[in-house]
């Protein structure tokens, strides 16, 4: 049977003995999907180290295996605390006069979204479902393609179809 693989910018992993941690949203609607499925949740530890591992943290709890990884000062202020949340956030969320844009954030969210895509390529098995999730990891999907993986569900897929029109309104100011 297939394994469902969720990709999200932050995992949140059970404390031993199935606590649960704060139930976001996301969090809520994983663990109803691992009742169906057995599975793996791919994504950001929440840490900042100097070093990270070139191999995601591995942690078993029951039907769901929980691989995270750390990022670095330089990537979390490009990747997490620069593009996405200064850049995207903004624009997924209909706020375009927040947005500020930077070239090296930009390349910061490029990189770690090859990082996690190298790490999740090498967890990944032929049947697998792979659902990415979040604005967070726009690119992965044509990395995970690059190394010959086809995410089955992407989420959000593209920019809010409404954004085109929030642009146009905000010019006609």
């Amino acid at each position: 049977m297939a394994r469902l693989v969720i990709v999200s910018n932050r995992v949140a992993v059970p404390e031993e003995g199935g606590k649960a941690v704060a139930a976001g949203g996301l969090a809520v609607a994983v663990k109803e999907a691992f009742t169906a499925y057995e599975g793996l949740w791919f994504g950001w530890s929440g840490n900042i180290v100097e070093e990270p591992s070139e191999e995601p943290t591995l942690i078993d709890r029951g039907r769901v295996q929980y691989a995270v990884v750390d990022l670095s000062p330089q990537d979390h202020r490009e990747y997490y605390a620069g593009f996405a949340n200064r850049a995207l956030w903004p624009i997924m969320h209909y706020r375009l006069g927040l947005g500020a844009f930077s070239r090296s954030d930009y390349a910061g969210y490029c990189r770690v979204n090859r990082i996690f895509a190298r790490q999740l390529a090498k967890l990944i098995e032929p049947d697998d479902i792979i659902w990415v999730h979040d604005y967070h990891l726009l690119p992965l999907a044509s990395e995970l393609r690059a190394r010959h993986r086809q995410p089955d569900r992407l989420f959000p897929p593209h920019p809010l179809a409404g954004g085109r029109r929030v642009q146009l309104a905000a010019r006609e100011r």
